[in-house]
């Protein structure tokens, strides 16, 4: 009986590792344009969505972290939001962001994660931007 119940378990493992994301990015990292800025200004950068799921629910964060530590301090975090998928689409498209007015200089990385729950999964999968933050505080 012990070694049905470690086999199905192995087997409901399996089925999860080998299912598809419900949301996925062709790539995890993206570069954006321009690939440096000040603080307060926009940067660009393309990105494809690729929704696999119906019937599903996406809860979004952003924020950013630094690339040297990891560190993602609380104060650049945007608010969570949720987005409901009724069917599968793929969109490629051009997403504008813009730096905090007080993110410091440095090298940082635009975090965007989705966790999606459908069909009593749930999935998780990111994606980063790498970018460079100038220092271009006015001196008189």
């Amino acid at each position: 009986m012990m070694l049905f119940v470690i086999i199905a378990a192995a087997g409901a493992v399996l089925l999860f590792r080998a299912a598809p994301q419900a949301i996925e990015y062709p790539q995890r990292y993206l570069t954006p344009t321009p690939g440096a800025v000040c603080p307060g200004e926009a940067f660009t950068y393309p990105v494809v969505i690729s929704i696999d799921e119906t019937d599903a629910v996406s809860r979004i964060t952003e924020g950013w972290c630094r690339v040297d530590d990891g560190i993602c301090p609380k104060a650049f975090q945007e608010g969570e939001h949720y987005v409901n998928f009724l069917d599968g689409y793929e969109v490629s498209t051009t997403a504008t962001r813009t730096v905090p007015a007080d993110l410091p200089p440095g090298d940082w990385q635009f975090r965007h994660c989705n966790e999606t729950h459908s069909d009593g999964r749930i999935d998780v999968t990111c994606y980063a931007v790498n970018v460079t933050v100038k220092d271009c505080e006015v001196k008189p």
